[in-house]
């Protein structure tokens, strides 16, 4: 009985050591100023505390994108995987492969090396196809036309699977299907919301798809979800929810410059719009602080809110730093009864690509503390960095975060 237990407790003993020596083995080094430990391995968590750049911390555990750090005092929290370099995680072997690939998204940053700390050295687009000829963890060395680096693997896919059995599912009644890849080419079919098609190519913001057997049309990528066949649509209703857009700045008041010439006003009022024709298709009764370029009081917004009873007041903006290689989108709320708005949006903006995400803040704002009704303030890009002034103005990310809101204005309000 007694050499039972002593084996038994050896046993245990080795597992412990083995579960310990696991642990031990992968520590990271934040890779961020004043990164977000969260309460849990989601966005949507609380922030516990900040930690700074540079720092090491050794993981207990990884969940999905997420691993969660020993802080001091036996602590422990949950930070974003893509803001740390892994310093020395098990079975972190470079292997030698050769495949086919092709880029998922628009603006994928081509790196140095295998982790976010490393340096930028280019961008790859939507449908470049590439060899990868190397994988480390996550990571894969790609070579593309005329440049080469390492991407992330989960913004890449197959070369060879990646049209095969793919289907795409208007999202709205009353979707275009064109004749060409452009919105002034002619209509040759309407489709209604969860009309399933399947996918012959891409063609830069196009997608070929079989219209029926006999024809071939054009649908834009920013009226479609893709997936397989008969995968659900998404909830796309809002039920004359009523919804108040704020363009920030406006008239004499320019808000920030960017280093190229963009003026903060005006990309707040073309994001507004934007948004506003793609809120009015899924059934929201739209109010937009102004839709031209004058000026109004932080006062007379939130004026409008209140005056309307809004259901969710949204404040567009773009931000600025003297530092140009700040960057990232930041989701803003001042009164904890904001909080759900917050994080029903930052769920979505949190999947676009080629932005650092920030997360969610309390923001002392205007027309978020003297706001009745439900509000938030979206910082959607720094136009202080040249690179990502580049970025955010594009047809492309005005579409993909104009998408992304919508999105999470249908998880807040939805029906």
């Amino acid at each position: 009985m007694k050499k039972s237990l002593m084996a038994s407790l050896f046993v245990f003993c080795c597992l412990l050591l083995i579960v310990q020596t696991a642990t031990a083995a992968m520590n990271v080094r934040i890779a961020v100023n004043q990164l977000n430990v969260r309460t849990g391995p989601g966005f949507a968590f609380a922030v516990q505390e900040k930690v700074a750049k540079g720092k090491q911390y050794a993981v207990a555990q990884k969940r999905g994108e997420w691993l969660q750090i020993r802080l001091a005092s036996n602590r422990t929290g949950w930070v974003y995987s893509k803001y740390v370099q892994v310093q020395n995680e098990p079975n972190e072997t470079k292997k030698q492969i050769q495949q086919s690939v092709v880029c998922q998204v628009d603006g994928l940053r081509l790196r140095k090396g295998p982790g976010t700390t490393y340096a930028v050295i280019g961008y790859v687009n939507r449908n470049e196809k590439g060899t990868a000829t190397m994988i480390q963890g996550d990571w894969m060395y790609v070579r593309w036309d005329g440049k080469e680096g390492w991407v992330h693997r989960s913004y890449i896919a197959n070369a060879e699977q990646s049209e095969k059995n793919r289907y795409v599912q208007t999202l709205y009644d009353n979707t275009n299907i064109r004749s060409a890849p452009s919105i002034q080419s002619s209509v040759i079919a309407k489709a209604k919301r969860g009309d399933q098609f399947a996918v012959i190519r891409k063609e830069g913001q196009w997608y070929v798809i079989q219209v029926d057997a006999q024809t071939v049309g054009y649908v834009a990528e920013w009226v479609v979800q893709v997936g397989k066949q008969s995968s659900p649509p998404r909830p796309q209703t809002v039920g004359g929810k009523t919804i108040v857009i704020d363009a920030g700045h406006g008239g004499k008041d320019h808000g920030t410059t960017g280093v190229n010439g963009t003026m903060e006003k005006m990309l707040t009022l073309q994001t507004a719009l934007l948004l506003s024709e793609k809120l009015k298709q899924v059934g929201a009764n739209v109010i937009l602080t102004r839709a031209d370029d004058r000026f109004l009081s932080l006062s007379e917004r939130v004026n409008i809110a209140g005056g309307n009873k809004a259901d969710a007041f949204i404040s567009i903006h773009y931000d600025s730093a003297l530092n140009r290689t700040a960057s990232g989108l930041t989701v803003y709320y001042y009164k904890e009864i904001d909080r759900s708005l917050a994080d029903a949006l930052v769920e979505p903006l949190s999947q676009l690509t080629g932005i650092q995400q920030r997360g969610v803040r309390v923001g002392n704002y205007h027309v978020l503390r003297e706001n009745s009704r439900p509000s938030v303030l979206l910082e959607l890009g720094y136009l202080s960095n040249p690179n990502e002034e580049a970025f955010v103005v594009s047809q492309t990310y005005q579409q993909s975060v104009t998408e992304a809101i919508c999105n999470g204005l249908l998880r807040y309000l939805g029906k």
